[in-house]
């Protein structure tokens, strides 16, 4: 049994995942070889926004918490916005291969918000907080 009740069909999430990770990787490349770690500001605010990005799946899929992992995910569409803003000024091209990654992001905060308001026990239902990578205290 799901643990939400109505869903919302993806299937193409794999390829598009894989082909945004090569584009978001070769953006971060491209802004190390024209500063490296020399500005402190652009790549804070992209470890930032990928860290929102690899905590999402643990909030949305592991934890089961759809509220939560709108809220990430909203979060991930600032600083993604964000990170386009301080890339561009560096290496434009490297802010434009975010792009993508930002179109998708927000087709798929409209699925997250769709399945919460379409599942509203499943956010209180089965309440579950991450303490690491491993650890979940959960009630069921």
């Amino acid at each position: 049994k799901q643990w939400y009740q109505r869903r919302v069909p993806i299937t193409a999430g794999g390829p598009v995942w894989t082909l945004l990770y090569f584009m978001i990787a070769l953006s971060a490349f491209k802004v190390y070889r024209k500063i490296g770690f020399s500005q402190a500001l652009p790549w804070m605010v992209f470890f930032i926004q990928i860290t929102l990005n690899f905590a999402w799946p643990l909030i949305f899929f592991v934890g089961h918490q759809l509220l939560g992992g709108l809220i990430d995910i909203l979060l991930m569409l600032v600083f993604i916005i964000l990170n386009i803003s301080v890339f561009i000024p560096v290496e434009k091209s490297a802010g434009l291969l975010l792009l993508p990654y930002l179109a998708w992001v927000t087709f798929a905060t409209y699925l997250n918000y769709t399945l919460w308001r379409l599942n509203p026990d499943a956010s209180t239902s089965h309440l579950c907080y991450i303490f690491s990578d491993n650890v979940f205290l959960c009630n069921n």
